[in-house]
């Protein structure tokens, strides 16, 4: 199978043969930004699980307050009197006060900032927003992707081999796009979840990479885009990356002119001395439909 990536002929095209590396663009980078976040696909879920967490905080500290009275020891600093008075005051306040006020309390007696799971999964749409993405085709015989991405058919079309041991045979890195005009559902035993520790005592949890709720929201988009037939290589982050797999495939477009075939042509051959395959896209007879045709890599300047 090759998956092809549409070109304009620039700069940035050119270095993907000179420097053998693509650039993976975050989600304002797209031209078709997420209509969907982890908030939204499982706000249920997590208010819930923000709630929970709330309450065991809670529990957990009203519990160390009581044993530290019956075992008539300080409590961060108090000792048993006025934990029992402090913690008088503490429960004949509201549910909000008493999770704000024990999280300001342990800061203030420790000096370390207590997680707040509001903040856990806002940052899960954070880390969604960071994922570096790599678009491609499954077909180099699209019009519309010639003339949106392929400089109006000026440009050339690049095509990536999938083979087992690549990354875009890697399911986790390379995902078939699920064109539906319905939000993703979550899955109903939650995220995959991996936590950091942080110097200060805080924590902060981050979905997995290949949590199926995560792969879903990168990889879900409106029915709309569907003819582009799109798979998408990702990392955890945007950037520059080496080739997702072999680069096995050159698609001149049909307005590609002589001097930019040459272009590529030198560029291959200086810095890709694999076997690479060349094509060209062509008009079929008495149609307005395109087709292509390969190429010997000696005859490809005409």
């Amino acid at each position: 199978m090759i998956l092809y990536k549409y070109r304009e002929d620039n700069e940035n095209t050119e270095k993907i043969f000179t420097d053998k590396k693509v650039w993976l663009s975050n989600a304002l980078g797209l031209n078709d930004p997420f209509e969907c976040s982890i908030q939204e696909i499982a706000k249920d879920w997590i208010n819930n699980k923000i709630l929970e967490s709330k309450q065991g905080h809670i529990s957990g500290f009203v519990h160390s307050a009581q044993m530290s009275i019956n075992k008539r020891s300080d409590f961060y600093g108090l000792t048993p009197k006025q934990t029992k008075e402090y913690l008088k005051k503490f429960l004949k306040r509201d549910f909000g006060h008493q999770y704000e006020s024990s999280r300001d309390f342990i800061t203030r007696k420790t000096g370390r900032i207590t997680s707040n799971p509001n903040n856990t999964y806002m940052n899960f749409d954070k880390q969604l927003n960071e994922v570096g993405i790599f678009s491609l085709s499954e077909t180099s015989l699209d019009q519309l992707m010639w003339s949106h991405y392929g400089g109006n058919s000026k440009g050339i079309a690049l095509g990536f081999e999938v083979k087992k041991g690549n990354k875009l045979a890697n399911k986790d890195h390379c995902l078939k796009v699920n064109y539906s005009d319905i939000l993703p559902k979550h899955n109903p035993d939650g995220f995959l979840v991996q936590v950091d520790f942080m110097a200060t005592g805080e924590n902060i949890q981050r979905i997995c990479f290949n949590d199926p709720t995560l792969q879903l929201a990168i990889a879900t988009k409106p029915t709309c885009w569907s003819y582009e037939r799109e798979w998408r290589y990702v990392e955890e982050k945007s950037g520059l990356y080496n080739y997702p797999g072999k680069l096995k495939e050159i698609v001149f477009g049909l307005n590609c002119k002589q001097d930019v075939r040459q272009k590529y042509l030198k560029l291959i051959s200086n810095h890709l001395p694999e076997n690479i395959e060349i094509y060209e896209i062509t008009n079929e007879p008495n149609t307005n439909q395109i087709n292509r045709k390969k190429l010997p890599l000696a005859g490809a300047v005409l």
